[in-house]
């Protein structure tokens, strides 16, 4: 009897929900917070002006400081100008994470970013697939090794993994940059995977389009 009434409350508030036409964030089992903090707005209006919508993942109820912190993290890394690597090849290293870890969420917006970055689109596809069959030059080739040993192979990790990048003309500055990202979206994509957070209908969009 309990179990016939929490399907049937379960039933209701994916009804109400599809009546406000929002579904739920996440698979998480959580209201959304009261009031949004002013950090958190801010990152939210960012979100809209540059993307046309606010992502999911900016509005769980995350508490604002950490929120802001990662946030903050992950655009420096991605979006600064005086970055080690250029954005072209830091949303490579993403990319390729976020496939090998079967992140929908991560993979949509790296493909977008990269075609936006100027990679044709074609190659983008192939890289959303395979990157071992991507037609990438050797540089891109070492990236793209790098982030998927690190990422299927981690308790293998060691300097061997650094001449990869070396052997293909990378500083040292840059290598350490290309760990941080490859670190950080392993990271991100097991925290979206286990929760269960929902791609954006517009990040849909904008991938099918890109």
């Amino acid at each position: 009897m309990a179990g016939s009434r929490q399907r049937g409350a379960a039933a209701r508030g994916a009804k109400q929900a599809g009546a406000r036409g929002k579904g739920p964030l996440s698979a998480l089992r959580l209201k959304a917070p009261a009031r949004v903090a002013a950090k958190v707005r801010a990152l939210q209006d960012d979100s809209q002006r540059r993307l046309g919508f606010v992502r999911n993942f900016l509005q769980l109820p995350i508490e604002a400081d950490r929120l802001t912190l990662l946030q903050g993290y992950l655009d420096r890394l991605m979006r600064s100008d005086d970055a080690a690597l250029p954005p072209q090849e830091r949303e490579l290293l993403a990319l390729v994470v976020s496939v090998e870890n079967r992140c929908d969420v991560c993979v949509m917006s790296h493909a977008v970013a990269l075609q936006r970055h100027g990679l044709d689109k074609s190659l983008v596809d192939t890289l959303t697939i395979n990157w071992r069959s991507a037609a990438l030059t050797r540089r891109q080739r070492a990236l793209a090794e790098f982030a998927w040993r690190l990422t299927a192979r981690p308790t293998e990790a060691d300097e061997s993994y650094l001449d990869l990048l070396r052997r293909a003309g990378l500083r040292e500055e840059q290598i350490l940059e290309a760990a941080q990202i490859v670190a950080i979206y392993n990271a991100n994509n097991r925290f979206n995977t286990v929760i269960g957070l929902k791609v954006n209908p517009e990040a849909h969009a904008a991938f099918r389009k890109a």
